[in-house]
């Protein structure tokens, strides 16, 4: 595997603040590695939680990454896959990091089908002779990078992970718990997508009945030695094997603990005047 082969073709991301999103998620300027990679990576899951409120409190998230970067940086929210994984692959071009969006479909647990083409965006990495998967905008998905290795186990604190090979040559991300079973994530395969290409997706998303990010407002993030989720019926919280869930009785309540846990106020979710 050459890296000629998979970046030739690919034009480097705008240039970005870079000093501010260091800051964002605590991190400072680098020479691009794997262990840097790996950090970024865990650090961003962190500090910037992954949430659908924008589209319950009536802001439309259009992507445009200026428009993104001052939300998510200077604002301090957080964002769903397309601005999120969208954002992070702008950071890691600017540091020199070989890397392209694709895209991805979701499974979903109940139909057992994957979602349309442009589902969710990820980022592929070319660093050290391999190809890695880059996540941060799937919730509770990936902590570590993946490499794409059909057939390797590959353990990220908690889970287990596998990428294996389907018929029609589509690779499927599949996650255990103890490797004894392993459920289908995510089917993808390696071809460079352009971000104009998620923009249908990321409307249908916003307001599909069928979406499940119209169905209910869900905010979570990564936690140092677990995660904490909040939607408007439960506030879960895991942390070092202890679980905890409380009930969400009315919306002050949802606001409070949304503050609390999240440092997001509810004068940030409400749309700016344009």
């Amino acid at each position: 595997m050459k890296k000629l082969n998979f970046f030739q073709n690919s034009p480097k991301a705008p240039k970005i603040n870079v000093d501010a999103y260091l800051e964002r998620i605590d991190q400072k300027k680098e020479t691009p590695s794997l262990r840097y990679l790996k950090e970024l990576q865990k650090a961003h899951l962190i500090h910037v939680p992954f949430e659908n409120l924008d589209i319950h409190y009536g802001s439309k998230i259009i992507l445009d990454y200026r428009k993104i970067f001052e939300k998510v940086i200077h604002r301090k929210r957080g964002g769903f896959c397309y601005e999120l994984n969208g954002l992070f692959y702008h950071l890691l071009s600017n540091l020199g990091f070989d890397c392209y969006v694709i895209s991805a479909e979701v499974k979903n647990k109940e139909t057992g089908e994957f979602g349309r083409p442009f589902d969710h965006m990820a980022i592929l990495v070319f660093i050290e002779d391999d190809l890695w998967l880059a996540d941060v905008g799937f919730g509770d998905g990936i902590i570590n990078p993946l490499r794409i290795k059909v057939g390797e186990v590959q353990m990220d604190y908690t889970k287990y992970w596998k990428i294996e090979e389907d018929p029609d040559d589509n690779l499927i991300l599949k996650v255990s718990r103890d490797t004894s079973q392993y459920e289908s994530m995510l089917r993808f395969t390696t071809e460079e997508k352009q971000l104009i290409q998620f923009i249908e997706m990321c409307e249908y998303h916003q307001t599909a009945v069928a979406s499940p990010f119209t169905q209910k407002k869900l905010i979570t993030r990564l936690l140092p030695n677990g995660r904490v989720t909040l939607t408007e019926r439960k506030l879960k919280i895991q942390e070092l094997g202890e679980h905890s869930e409380s009930d969400i009785l009315h919306e002050d309540e949802f606001l409070s603990k949304l503050e609390h846990h999240f440092g997001i106020s509810f004068k940030q979710l409400i749309p700016k005047e344009t």
